[in-house]
């Protein structure tokens, strides 16, 4: 054997041994510190402006015949009998309207109905006997809803009538679905709090925003997937619909493509494995550690076996937000798979890793 093959037989058994000794049959060890640091700062749009939250403008009905009208909003006003008198005018910036006759009317706050009868005084004190005058909103201009999150066009938007929640997603672009960042499983609607009027949130878990107003938290799985249609709410003017970003786990090891996956529809263990291609062929085994922080930044491990999950013999753990999953990477097969990379020729013909 020449000198140049024992060098580098010796750097094979270095080699060998380094892996040997990395890779232990107790499974894989990560210092917490290096799960803190693989974690990357999660990417939500969870920044609202506070003077969004100051709008204001009432609150809008699910008829349109009980909308409140305001200021930028086109009326279109008919008096029976008196073509000469029906118009098309827009409500100006104090809230007020001016026609032929009666002049200024302040219509601001009011519905459709209201105003009927309010110009139906003033036309009736002097000008017209029993006048019969009909109101319609022609165009809604003065109601805005701010869309923030994981929507494909986050912004905000004017809107045209009365609208439901899905509307509105819809109107957004509807919820993201894409490799820099999925929707979660729940949307937020802050909502400025009315003084005397009920508490709101009662679909869900419920918090304040602000001291002004009160967050309505609707599960998009109860709405979507189990036709919950009462969470489909009304939405008013000067809402917030906030979808945030679904957390992320990280699932890394004896996989075929570690990574991070997303956590929402109630993910669990083998599902994450799953989205990272599985076990690897090679070197995966059947061991898991799944490591979890807590808010004081205190390290657990869950320790489980994916054989006897899929035997539902173990629970299928449901993983939460941070998350780190590490796949074992069995140590002779990993011995064997370097040595076949750095000796491509040491071993011919076919071959194969049996047990794990």
């Amino acid at each position: 054997m020449s000198r140049k093959s024992v060098d580098y037989a010796r750097i094979v058994v270095i080699g060998l041994a380094l892996v040997m000794a990395g890779c232990g049959t107790s499974g894989p060890y990560v210092h917490p510190a290096q799960v803190k640091a693989y974690m990357p700062e999660q990417k939500r749009n969870i920044s609202i402006q506070p003077q969004i939250l100051d709008q204001p403008g009432p609150g809008v009905q699910a008829s349109s015949r009980d909308y409140q009208v305001g200021p930028e909003d086109l009326l279109a006003i008919q008096v029976f009998g008196q073509d000469n008198l029906d118009r098309e005018v827009r409500v100006n910036g104090q809230g007020t309207i001016t026609l032929p006759l009666v002049g200024e009317i302040s219509v601001a706050g009011l519905s459709p109905p209201k105003i009927e009868k309010r110009l139906e005084e003033a036309y009736g004190a002097e000008f017209l006997r029993h006048p019969q005058i009909t109101v319609f909103v022609k165009e809604y201009r003065h109601q805005r809803v701010a869309v923030t999150g994981a929507v494909d066009k986050p912004g905000q938007y004017e809107m045209i009538g009365s609208r439901t929640l899905l509307e509105m997603l819809a109107v957004a672009g509807g919820l993201q679905d894409k490799p820099q960042g999925k929707a979660g499983d729940v949307v937020h609607i802050i909502r400025r709090r009315s003084a005397s009027g009920p508490r709101l949130g009662q679909e869900g878990a419920n918090g304040p925003f602000s001291e002004h107003s009160e967050t309505i938290v609707i599960d998009l799985r109860r709405l979507l997937q189990e036709g919950a249609t009462e969470l489909n709410l009304p939405i008013r003017h000067g809402d917030i619909i906030h979808v945030p970003f679904a957390g992320n786990a990280y699932v890394l090891g004896g996989v075929r493509k570690p990574g991070s996956v997303a956590v929402k529809d109630r993910l669990t263990l083998t599902q994450a494995v799953a989205q990272a291609g599985g076990l690897d062929p090679v070197l995966g085994t059947k061991r898991v550690n799944i490591l979890r922080l807590a808010e004081n930044g205190a390290a657990t491990t869950l320790s489980t076996d994916l054989g006897r999950v899929m035997a539902r013999e173990e629970e299928d753990v449901a993983l939460k937000d941070n998350d780190v999953v590490i796949v074992g990477e069995s140590s002779v097969k990993k011995a064997l798979f370097v040595f076949k990379e750095l000796l491509p020729g040491a071993v011919s013909g076919a071959y194969r890793f049996a047990g794990n």
